[in-house]
């Protein structure tokens, strides 16, 4: 009897552990928790974040200000994932994407996915 105790004991880590491995959801929500642009700023290199507040201005082709109540961080956003919304200074979004640090640049974020939120 103890012999086959010890063998559950052994085998028990292993297979609780497995089922990490099967589980298949792996879209926006996993991995990433909302962010603040401060916190974004010193995140590492393909950090997954997900950013809520406003797109205070736009600088270039995909290039914007991202602005919080933290301070604010340039994103680019691919012109088919903003493509529909009518997004203006005051309009709340929320932008999955990864965090995209540089040598001789400021960190930015590399943005997957924007969700124009409700108003309140």
């Amino acid at each position: 009897m103890t012999r086959s105790l010890l063998i559950a004991l052994l085998i028990a880590p292993f297979a609780l552990q497995a089922s990490d491995a099967f589980a298949g959801y792996s879209g926006p929500g996993v991995g990433a928790v909302v962010t603040t642009a401060a916190q974004a700023r010193q995140q590492r290199d393909d950090q997954p974040v997900i950013l809520r507040g406003t797109l205070a201005a736009k600088l270039g082709h995909e290039r914007y200000r991202f602005t919080d109540a933290s301070g604010d961080i340039e994103v680019e956003i691919d012109d088919d994932d903003i493509a529909g919304y009518r997004v203006g200074a005051g309009t709340v979004v929320e932008l999955h994407g990864k965090v995209d640090t540089h040598r001789f640049k400021p960190t930015d974020v590399d943005v997957d996915h924007v969700a124009v939120m409700a108003p309140r």
